[in-house]
C-alpha cells in the first residue's frame, strides 16, 4: 500500500541531501539523516530511496525496523542493525568486527544464559563496544544504517544513537532514521538526536495536487476531472500512503472521478487504509485472514516457521496465503530465498488489521504466540513482548520467563523494559516464596526510572520481610527514594532498621549510616536538623575496614570537608586506601571522598580518578561514570589543566545526557561555565549558566555553591557590579542552608571581598577577606590558603598587602594549584611594579605568565604580558612550545604514539575517536617542531615522568 519503488514525486531536495551524506561517509564523516513527520508522508519510501542510492554508491546498507510490540526488548533496533553483518560475515571478517572494545558489546547479541563471563558488563561498555563494532563494520566499507519508526526504537537502541552522533564524523557510517511526528518518544534522546549538528532533518511535505493526479491516474483508468483531484487532495491533505489508499478504493468502488463525485471523497479519505483493508480481508478465506491477523500479533518481520506455527497451517499453505496479501498490498515478504521473514507494508495496515481482533481475543493470540516461541526456543524478551499483552493466569512458568527477560535486560543495562517485565510477572501473580524477591528486584529495578513506584514496590517488600538484614538492605534504597519527598519518613525507616540489626552486621550498620549522611546532608536542603545530634556519635567510631565502614568513612569526609574540618581529609584517604570501594560501591556516597581529596589538593587524586573513571567505563553505568567525570572537570581546573578540563566537562554533559543523570549535568556545567571564563569565553559562559537556571534574578535553592560564585567573577569581570554582588549574597544563603563554611568548597567570599574592593567597599573587603583567610588556614590546602591570601592581599594596600601577597605566592610554589599560583604571582608583579619596585615584578610576571600559558588561561596571559610592559620588560610571544607545553592529553597520545601504538588503538585505549588522536598529534607536531611521529621518543626522553 507505500511505493517501495518507482519514481518519487516532489522529494528531490531531499534525495539530494540523501546523496550528499552518502557521498560524505564515502570520504569518512558520517552523518545522521532524520525523516520526521505524520504516518504516510513518505518517510519509509525515503529510507528505501537511501538504501537504493547506497547500493549505486557501494555502501553496504543494513536495515531495521522498530515495532510498538517490542519496543521494550533491549537493544532490539541495535541488534536488527548488525545482526546481518555478524551472522553472515566470515569467521575471518567477524574476528575483525569484534576487534578491541568491541568486543565487550558481545552481551547485547546473547542472552544471560548464553553468557560466559560472570561480570555483568556496565552499560557504558556496552555502548562504547557498539561504537567500535560499528567503526569495524564500516573499516573497509562505508556503511549505511536505516531505522524505520524510530518512535518506537527501544530506549537502549536510541541511546546507542545518542552516543553514536557526536562521533559520527570520524567514520565512514549514514545513519538514516524515520519518526513519526505526534507519538510519545523519549524526549530527552530525541533532543540529543535533533540538536547535534551532523544531523539533516529532512521533513517531507505533503504532496500537491499535480502528484496527486499522476497518481490517481495511476490506478484509475477513466480521464481525472481537476475537481475530483482537487477533492481527493484536500481528503487527503496531500499525504501520499492516504492517497495511495483512496485511488485503490476509488478502483475497487468503480468510483467514476468525475466533478459530480467529488462530494463523496470527503467520507473517504481519512479513514482511506483502515477501510481498505478491512474491504479486502472481509472478501478473503478465513485461512488468509487468520494470516493477516497472526502477522499483525507476532509484529514486524515475523519468520515463516512462527507464522505456520501460530496459524495452524503448513508452511506451503502460509506461502499461499502471504503471496495473496502481498498482492493485496497488506503484507510484504523479505529474503524470500533464504530466510522467509513476513511483515506489513506499513504500521497503519498493521494496526487496521490488527483492530479487527477483539481486545479478549488479542490477549489469547498472544499468549499463544509465547507458547509457539517457547517451543521454538526464542530468547526471553521475544517471548516476554507476547506475554506483556497476555492476560494473568497464574502460571509458575510465565513468571520464570519475565524474571528471565528482566535479567537480559537488566543484564544490557535496560532497566526500564526489566521493570516493564517484573511488572507483569507480579500481576500474573508468582508463588507466595517468590513474591517478595520479585517484589524488591522490581522496586530496585525502577529506581532510576519511576522512582514513584520503586518506593511502592520496596515498601511492600520492606512491609513483608521480617529478617532485620534484609529490612535493612531494603532500607538503603527505599529511605532514599522517600526523602525527595517524605524525608522523615525516610530517615525514620532507616533508623528503624539500623536499631534492628544483629549485633554481628556492622558492614551493613555502617552503610545505612552513610545514606542517613549523605542524604540528609546534601538531598534535602535546610533540613540538616533531621541529622539529630548523632553526626557527633558517628565521628567517634571505630575505624571499620569493610565497604559499609569505607562508605561512612567516605560520607562522614565530604561532611566534614564541607565544614572546614581538617580530619577529613585522613578521613578520605582511609576510605580510598586502595580499590575496595571503586570494585564494589560506585555511587555518589563513595565520591564525597574523592571530594574532599580535591579540595585537599591531593597530588594524586586526578590520576587515581582518572583510574577510577577507567574501572568505571567498563563495568559501572553511565551514571555513576557521569559523576566520576563531574569531579574529573574540577580536579582538572583546580590544577590548572583548562583543555583538560574542558574535554572532560563535554564528556560529563554527554554522559549525563545519555544517562538522564541531571544532578551530574547541572555541577557539570556549573565547573564548566568557570573553565570558559578562565579561558575569556565569558558569553559562552554566561550561556552555560542561563542553561542551567543561574541567573541574578533566578536560580534554583540546590546544589548553587560553585555556579553562584561563578556567575558572580563573570559580571564583576564585566563590570556589573551590583549584580556580581547580588550573586555572592546568593551564594551565601545556599551555603547556609547546607551548612558549607570551608572556602575550598565555595568561593563566594573571595568573590564577594573582590566585589566590595570594585565598589570602594574597602572595610567589607577587608573584613570579608580576613574571614575567609582564618576559615582557609584552618583547612590548610595549598590552593585555598593561597587564594585567601591573595585576595586579602589585593584588598589590602601598601606592605601589609604585599606581604600576604608574598604568603600565597611562597604557599602556592610546588602545589597542583598552578592557576591560583599564576594568579597570585600576577598580582604580585602588579603590586611590586605599583610601589616601585620593577626588577622584582619583572621576574613575578614573567613565572606569572608562563603559568597562564601552560594552563590555557589566555586572559591572565594577557594581563600579565601587559604588567611585563609596564614594568620596562619585553612583550612576550603567547605561544608555548616544547615538551612541558603539552597538555597531559597530548603527552599520553605522544607517549603512546612514540611506542609504536597506531591512531586506532591509540583510540581505543584513550577512549577517544581517531580523529581526536590525529588532531592531537598536530598540536603536538607543532609544539615540539617535528614532522613525524617516529621524532618523538628523542623529543620526549628529556621531560619522560614529568607529564602529572
Amino acid at each position: 500500500m507505500t511505493q517501495t519503488g518507482g519514481r518519487l514525486w516532489e522529494r528531490d531536495s531531499e534525495c539530494l541531501r540523501i546523496v550528499s551524506a552518502l557521498t560524505a561517509a564515502a570520504e569518512g564523516h558520517g552523518a545522521m539523516v532524520l525523516v520526521q513527520g505524520p504516518a504516510g508522508i513518505g518517510k519509509t519510501r525515503l529510507l528505501v530511496e537511501a538504501s537504493m542510492r547506497a547500493q549505486d554508491a557501494n555502501v553496504c546498507a543494513v536495515t531495521a525496523q522498530a515495532s510498538e510490540l517490542e519496543r521494550d526488548r533491549a537493544f532490539g533496533v541495535v541488534r536488527q542493525l548488525f545482526d546481518p553483518l555478524i551472522v553472515g560475515a566470515a569467521e575471518s571478517v567477524r574476528d575483525d568486527l569484534w576487534d578491541g572494545p568491541a568486543s565487550r558489546a558481545r552481551s547485547v547479541f546473547h542472552s544471560v544464559s548464553d553468557r560466559t563471563d560472570a561480570a555483568r558488563t556496565g552499560d557504558f561498555a556496552l555502548l562504547h563496544g557498539l561504537y567500535w563494532l560499528a567503526a569495524n563494520a564500516s573499516q573497509h566499507r562505508p556503511l549505511l544504517m536505516t531505522v524505520d519508526n524510530l518512535q518506537w526504537c527501544d530506549t537502549p537502541s536510541l541511546r546507542f544513537l545518542a552516543y553514536l552522533l557526536p562521533r559520527l564524523d570520524d567514520l565512514p557510517l549514514v545513519i538514516a532514521c524515520a519518526w513519526r511526528t505526534g507519538v510519545s518518544i523519549s524526549e530527552r534522546l530525541l533532543a540529543q538526536l535533533m540538536a547535534d549538528p551532523v544531523v539533516h532533518l529532512l521533513e517531507p511535505a505533503p504532496l500537491s495536487e499535480k502528484a496527486c493526479k499522476y497518481l490517481l491516474g495511476q490506478f484509475l483508468t477513466e480521464p481525472v476531472d481537476k475537481a475530483f483531484v482537487t477533492a481527493c487532495h484536500a481528503a487527503t491533505g496531500g499525504n501520499p500512503l492516504l492517497l495511495h489508499a483512496l485511488a485503490r478504493t476509488i478502483a475497487d468502488e468503480h468510483l467514476e472521478p468525475t466533478a459530480a463525485n467529488a462530494n463523496r471523497i470527503g467520507s473517504v479519505g481519512p479513514r482511506a487504509v483502515g477501510r481498505l483493508t478491512a474491504a479486502r480481508l472481509a472478501d478473503l478465506p478465513d485461512t488468509i485472514r487468520t494470516l493477516a491477523q497472526v502477522v499483525a500479533v507476532l509484529g514486524e518481520c515475523a519468520d515463516l516457521a512462527t507464522v505456520a506455527a501460530l496459524a495452524g497451517q503448513d508452511t506451503t499453505l502460509v506461502l499461499e496465503g502471504v503471496a495473496t496479501l502481498e498482492r493485496l498490498e497488506i503484507l510484504r515478504i523479505e529474503d524470500a530465498d533464504t530466510n522467509p521473514r513476513v511483515s506489513f507494508v506499513h504500521p497503519l495496515v498493521r494496526a487496521a488489521v490488527y483492530d479487527t481482533l477483539d481486545p479478549t481475543g488479542r490477549g489469547r493470540w498472544h499468549q499463544r504466540a509465547a507458547q509457539v516461541l517457547v517451543e521454538s526456543s526464542a530468547e526471553p524478551e521475544r517471548i516476554a513482548a507476547h506475554l506483556l499483552h497476555s492476560p494473568p493466569r497464574n502460571d509458575p512458568d510465565t513468571v520464570a520467563l519475565l524474571r528471565l527477560a528482566a535479567a537480559t535486560a537488566t543484564d544490557r543495562g535496560a532497566s526500564a523494559s526489566a521493570y516493564t517485565y517484573l511488572r507483569r510477572a507480579l500481576a500474573e501473580p508468582p508463588q507466595p516464596d517468590q513474591y517478595q524477591q520479585i517484589l524488591t528486584d522490581a522496586g530496585l529495578t525502577a529506581l532510576p526510572v519511576d522512582p514513584a513506584s520503586a518506593t511502592e514496590n520496596l515498601q511492600q517488600a520492606y512491609d513483608r520481610t521480617v529478617d532485620p538484614i534484609c529490612r535493612a538492605g531494603l532500607a538503603v534504597p527505599l529511605g532514599a527514594v522517600y526523602l525527595f519527598a517524605a524525608p522523615e519518613r525516610g530517615l525514620a525507616l532507616q533508623a528503624e532498621a539500623i536499631a534492628q540489626l544483629p549485633g554481628d552486621q556492622e558492614d551493613l550498620r555502617r552503610r545505612l549510616q552513610a545514606s542517613m549522611l549523605t542524604l540528609a546532608s546534601w538531598v534535602v536542603p535546610g533540613r540538616l536538623d533531621l541529622l539529630g545530634d548523632w553526626l557527633d556519635g558517628l565521628q567517634l567510631l571505630p575505624a571499620h575496614d569493610s565497604v559499609g565502614g569505607r562508605l561512612l568513612d567516605s560520607a562522614i569526609a565530604g561532611r566534614n570537608m564541607s565544614l572546614g574540618d581538617p580530619t577529613a581529609v585522613s578521613r578520605a584517604r582511609r576510605a580510598l586506601a586502595d580499590d575496595t570501594l571503586t570494585r564494589s560501591a560506585l555511587d555518589s556516597v563513595w565520591l564525597h571522598g574523592w571530594n574532599t581529596l580535591l579540595a585537599a589538593d591531593d597530588p594524586l587524586a586526578v590520576k587515581d580518578l582518572e583510574a577510577v573513571a577507567e574501572y568505571a567505563r567498563a563495568h559501572g553505568s553511565l551514571t555513576a561514570l557521569s559523576q566520576i567525570y563531574e569531579f574529573l572537570i574540577y580536579g582538572w581546573l583546580t590544577r590548572g589543566q583548562l583543555e583538560e578540563a574542558e574535554t572532560a566537562a563535554q564528556e560529563c554533559q554527554r554522559l549525563a545526557d545519555l544517562a538522564g543523570n541531571e544532578t551530574a549535568k547541572f555541577m557539570g556545567l556549573s565547573i564548566f561555565a568557570d573553565i570558559l571564563t578562565e579561558q575569556g569565553r565569558t558569553d559562552r559562559a554566561e550561556q552555560v549558566l542561563n542553561d542551567i537556571g543561574i541567573t541574578v534574578t533566578a536560580h534554583p535553592n540546590t546544589m548553587t555553591w560553585l555556579a553562584l560564585p561563578v556567575l558572580a567573577r563573570l559580571l564583576r569581570l564585566r563590570g556589573d557590579l551590583t549584580g556580581a554582588l547580588t550573586a555572592t549574597q546568593h551564594a551565601q544563603a545556599v551555603c547556609a542552608l547546607y551548612d558549607i563554611r570551608n572556602p575550598a568548597a565555595s568561593e563566594w567570599r573571595s568573590e564577594a571581598a573582590l566585589t566590595h574592593r570594585a565598589l570602594g567597599n574597602d572595610v567589607e573587603a577587608r573584613t570579608i577577606a580576613t574571614e575567609n583567610l582564618g576559615l582557609a588556614r584552618t583547612w590548610g590546602a595549598p590552593r585555598t590558603l593561597g587564594r585567601a591570601l591573595r585576595v586579602l592581599g589585593v584588598v589590602t594596600e601598601s606592605d601589609k598587602g604585599i606581604r600576604h601577597l608574598q604568603e600565597a605566592v611562597t604557599t602556592l610554589q610546588g602545589s597542583p594549584a598552578r592557576l591560583e599560583h599564576a594568579k597570585a604571582l600576577l598580582d604580585l608583579g602588579a603590586a611590586l611594579r605599583d610601589t616601585g619596585r620593577s626588577q622584582a615584578a619583572r621576574a613575578s610576571l614573567r613565572e606569572a605568565l608562563d603559568l597562564a600559558l601552560q594552563c590555557g588561561a589566555t586572559p591572565l596571559a594577557e594581563s600579565a604580558n601587559a604588567e611585563l610592559v609596564a614594568a620596562g620588560g619585553r612583550l612576550r610571544r603567547t605561544a608555548l612550545t616544547g615538551p612541558k607545553s603539552l597538555t597531559p592529553s597530548e603527552r599520553r597520545v605522544a607517549e603512546l604514539a612514540a611506542s609504536g601504538a597506531t591512531n586506532r588503538h591509540i583510540a581505543q585505549q584513550l577512549y577517544v575517536t581517531p580523529k581526536t588522536v590525529e588532531v592531537h598529534l598536530s598540536a603536538i607536531y607543532r609544539k615540539l617542531g617535528i614532522t613525524a611521529r617516529t621524532h618523538l621518543a628523542p623529543v620526549l626522553e628529556p621531560s619522560q615522568g614529568t607529564s602529572r
